[in-house]
């Protein structure tokens, strides 16, 4: 390995870079921003289109191939297909990929396609218009229009995250595994962690997946 490969203390290669355009989202999931949450960045302070293509720059010519750009919600971001264009233009970026809840992927599928971004993944907690709505505040069916799109144009894998949370979406993990395998998406269930004060107040919601595997071996 030599000196211009990026290396933990463990002597493993650093070859994946997620990178946050913005901390800012257009939903408010109740176990990830706490109720009446304000203290976001000023738009001010990011890192403007070119400087990120900078940074990243240095890290591809690092060794790192694989970026995912992630938020907050990243399509909040104003022009983010100018940036996936600039960042998929550097040598040595093999894979680009994006992060996203595609409250606005339908418009932004195809020119995101265009620009480079080939893999995706999308959180998506209920199939339920109400349960969605409960959990994030959003329109479901403008979500799953976005997801809809994205496979339209290509990007493939597409990987649904779902929180598992009990009295909330436990009852319905089945059907949303079942839309997976239908359009051909790869399910990934997640734990509801009681960390800080957002993680805490969660804690009634702990739902154990070892016990979601077991049923869903059975059902399927």
């Amino acid at each position: 390995m030599n000196d211009q490969t990026l290396t933990d203390p463990y002597g493993r290669r650093i070859a994946y870079l997620r990178l946050s355009v913005t901390d800012r989202c257009d939903l408010r999931c109740g176990y990830c921003l706490p109720k009446g949450f304000k203290g976001f960045e000023e738009p001010e302070h990011w890192l403007r289109f070119e400087e990120i293509t900078r940074v990243v720059g240095a890290f591809t010519a690092l060794g790192v191939g694989r970026v995912r750009i992630t938020g907050g919600e990243p399509l909040v971001r104003r022009n983010l297909p100018e940036l996936a264009a600039g960042l998929s233009a550097l040598p040595g970026l093999d894979d680009l990929s994006i992060s996203s809840n595609c409250t606005r992927m339908e418009s932004l599928a195809e020119p995101l396609y265009r620009a480079g971004v080939r893999r995706l993944n999308v959180s998506l907690d209920s199939l339920r218009p109400e349960v969605f709505k409960q959990v994030t505040g959003g329109d479901l069916d403008k979500v799953l229009r976005g997801i809809a799109a994205a496979r339209e144009v290509g990007f493939a894998p597409i990987r649904v995250n779902t929180v598992a949370m009990r009295g909330v979406n436990d009852e319905e993990i089945e059907d949303i595994l079942g839309y997976c395998a239908d359009n051909g998406f790869t399910l990934r269930l997640i734990e509801t962690m009681p960390m800080g004060a957002t993680g805490q107040a969660a804690r009634d919601q702990y739902l154990d997946l070892q016990t979601v595997r077991r049923r869903l071996e059975q059902h399927f």
